[in-house]
């Protein structure tokens, strides 16, 4: 009995508590508007709060104009970075072997040429059944291991910053005639694009097709107007500047009159404009200076 006397008392007092919360609910209105204000307001540091306010504001500012120092002397830096291996790859596209001579870089090109225009002319001649398939194998492998051993043990070395060019370059021709090849002897494929009147005419015309293909891709990926050399004879409005072969920007080998209002002095590495000529078998000219390279 007594448990259930407890619990009965405890419901009482929670109806009791319930019922005078709802009688003064209405009253709460008039109990808000006798709050006097201005005694609050001095309980209240409003001074100590606004320096709070002013504090934290400063704190942000401070933040956001260190955020800023911050990404300002990031971005110096990687200008400055940036300059610095623009000016260290224009070094080294330039980088100068002494261990070659230009007429040695120029035979090597030319043998390069020869090993790439032959590899070419063989699969034309397998096309037109000259060789046989063992001999055009044979003979193949071994102009393109000529070629690659050239590339590796001297172009890496003449021209290191450019060799990824000179690379593509004679193995594109390589992928070429590898390809005429396999369209060659589709049967299929050569008679849907074949001459009524001469239908081997198709292989020597898709032949100059992927020849051009050749050129415009390379010329796409690695084309530059502007080539470098070296002032050996400097005036006052020209120069005489040396120039090694250049495959990016076409560029033979020779010693040209080009406009020196930059004011270049003798014996310096300079960066040179480019007249561009699209086919010409002189290759581009230079034809004034850019600039200097320090090396």
């Amino acid at each position: 009995m007594n448990i259930f006397a407890i619990f009965g008392d405890l419901i009482i007092r929670m109806f009791n508590f319930v019922g005078k919360l709802i009688l003064e609910i209405p009253n709460i209105p008039d109990k808000l508007r006798g709050i006097n204000s201005e005694s609050f307001k001095e309980k209240i540091d409003t001074e100590k709060i606004r320096e709070n306010v002013s504090q934290i504001k400063n704190d942000v500012k401070i933040k956001n104009n260190s955020l800023k120092i911050s990404k300002t002397e990031a971005a110096e830096i990687f200008i400055v970075n940036n300059k610095e291996n623009i000016d260290k790859s224009k070094v080294q596209s330039f980088e100068i072997n002494k261990d070659f001579t230009s007429k040695q870089k120029e035979r090597t090109v030319f043998v390069l040429q020869l090993l790439s225009l032959g590899f070419l002319a063989l699969s034309i001649l397998y096309l037109f059944n000259f060789l046989s398939f063992v001999i055009y194998c044979i003979l193949g492998v071994l102009l393109v291991g000529c070629m690659v051993y050239i590339l590796f043990s001297k172009v890496k070395l003449m021209y290191h910053a450019d060799f990824n060019a000179y690379r593509d370059f004679f193995l594109m021709y390589v992928a070429a005639g590898i390809i005429l090849v396999l369209f060659g002897t589709n049967s299929n494929l050569v008679m849907a694009f074949s001459f009524d009147f001469f239908p081997s005419f198709t292989v020597l015309l898709f032949a100059v097709i992927f020849s051009i293909a050749v050129f415009l891709i390379f010329r796409i990926r690695y084309h530059r107007n502007y080539t470098y050399g070296t002032v050996i004879e400097a005036g006052k409005k020209t120069a005489y500047v040396t120039v090694d072969y250049d495959i990016c920007s076409n560029v033979k080998p020779d010693t040209y009159i080009v406009d020196n209002s930059y004011g270049a002095n003798e014996g310096e590495i300079v960066k040179l404009q480019v007249e561009e000529k699209l086919l010409s078998r002189s290759g581009n000219k230079p034809i004034c200076i850019l600039e200097t390279i320090n090396m």
